[in-house]
């Protein structure tokens, strides 16, 4: 790959020019020239950083601060979900009596219910104390303007109809709520309302760097195989530039010290935010924490996986219904095992699934292998970057709450670029320089899961 097949960006970059004689760090005779090779460095191997290349190519999102903030809409989460709990029994009820009910979100550390307003209409599933006694139904209208402690909130309630098996006609504490819509009397005026804020983020693009040099007698001497050293030397180290800005994005955590900042990685984000849950253990959504859970060779199976599926991919919380898996060459070879103990031959004792092993052409020169689900599909990809401490992990990633955040600003594009000659004056040696200043922008945690697959 020759340097001059880049995108001229800008030229004359240098500072004044150095007195004849001095020494330091002046620049060389010729001009130095700066090369935008922000699209050309992800068709540069893709197959070894599969993750920065779907960002850059579907994701990309500019920036003109170094420190991005960002918007966290969860108002589809709220009006599809709008379900609580009841805290602290009422006992039994009857149709048109008042009541006053407290409820809270049922959280190890509860929270007020604050979309309640006068007029709504709520149906409790009363259980009788016992969930095996079967399904019924209380139905309650807000009858006062809620009033809430930040830990609960407390209303005034009209039971309007109450039905089902035998003690179904009992609140109990703990037992759940669903809105389900809102009822007021003819000629009445408009009903109070609430808000739903928008959650803000922030994150941090980072500074990459990497040299490539040669001394100039290696430049000038014609060797076999490359015809030029120096066209091989920077390639090579291209590839290099490109795999540390993948595993930034993959195992980095968010932070400036002392002046440096560092930009977020997801896997990184993952476990500095979310708890893993043992593999037989369901997952729970909490909101603004992405899904972990740590499983060993013998949970995993396509029943396991449909029923994470059906939390990851519940349309309420917003996410789209497919997934970017980056998985280890270890999963991935146990997704393909047929043997005992392997996925294929566990899920097929218990299940008909639906899952394609045969390798996909994806759009960015990566090969794929696909799951489908009732639920929504997932499409497993090779990360050769996870090796070693991190051989038995499956990240994954909902590409669209996901955005690669380059800095440009004041005419300046600081995404992937080459400058070149930045050796100093008095040395015998041809310098570039690759520089690359972005971050990520992990929005929606929700939406993502990792799996550590232990044994693999």
């Amino acid at each position: 790959m020759a340097i001059t097949s880049g995108q001229l960006k800008a030229s004359n970059l240098t500072a004044s020019t150095t007195a004849t004689g001095a020494s330091g760090t002046g620049v060389a005779p010729d001009q130095r020239r700066l090369f935008n090779f922000s699209d050309r460095i992800a068709e540069l191997a893709p197959e070894e950083s599969p993750f920065f290349v779907y960002l850059s190519k579907t994701a990309k999102l500019p920036t003109d601060d170094s420190l991005f903030r960002y918007l966290e809409d969860r108002s589809k989460i709220s009006y599809t979900s709008r379900n609580f709990f009841i805290d602290g029994a009422v006992g039994t009820v009857v149709a048109g009596t008042n009541y006053t009910v407290t409820v809270d979100d049922n959280a190890s550390s509860p929270a007020s219910i604050d979309f309640l307003v006068k007029g709504m209409v709520i149906a409790v599933r009363t259980r009788g104390g016992d969930d095996t006694q079967g399904y019924g139904n209380a139905i309650l209208r807000v009858e006062s303007a809620p009033t809430d402690n930040g830990a609960d909130t407390t209303f005034l309630a009209k039971c309007i109809s109450v039905s089902g098996v035998s003690g179904s006609d009992s609140i109990e504490d703990g037992d759940p709520c669903q809105i389900i819509g809102s009822a007021y009397a003819e000629g009445s005026g408009s009903p109070d309302v609430f808000s739903e804020g928008i959650d803000d983020g922030f994150g941090y693009t980072q500074i990459f760097k990497t040299a490539a040099e040669v001394t100039n007698t290696a430049y000038a001497t014609q060797l076999r195989g490359y015809s030029n050293e120096f066209e091989r030397v920077l390639a090579m180290k291209m590839r290099e530039h490109k795999i540390d800005i993948e595993r930034a994005m993959l195992f980095n955590q968010k932070a400036r010290i002392d002046g440096i900042q560092y930009s977020e990685g997801l896997v990184g984000h993952i476990i500095k935010n979310s708890t893993f849950v043992a593999g037989d253990a369901a997952l729970t959504y909490e909101q603004g924490k992405a899904y972990a859970k740590t499983y060993d060779e013998a949970e995993l199976t396509y029943d396991s996986l449909l029923g994470d599926f059906e939390v990851l991919f519940d349309p309420a919380r917003g996410g789209s219904n497919e997934r970017l898996a980056l998985a280890s060459l270890p999963v991935i070879s146990y997704f393909n095992k047929m043997g005992d103990g392997a996925f294929v031959d566990k899920s097929t004792e218990s299940t008909q699934y639906q899952i394609n092993m045969d390798e996909l052409g994806g759009a960015f020169g990566h090969q794929l292998m696909e799951i489908n689900t009732v639920h929504g599909s997932v499409y497993l990809v090779k990360e050769p970057l996870f090796r070693g401490h991190s051989s038995g992990l499956m990240l994954m990633a909902d590409m669209s709450k996901l955005y690669y955040r380059p800095l440009v600003g004041n005419g300046v594009n600081r995404d992937t670029q080459v400058m070149t000659n930045v050796q100093g004056a008095d040395e015998d040696l041809r310098k570039d320089m690759i520089l690359t200043e972005a971050g990520l922008e992990v929005c929606l945690p929700e939406s993502h899961y990792l799996i550590n697959l232990e044994g693999v």
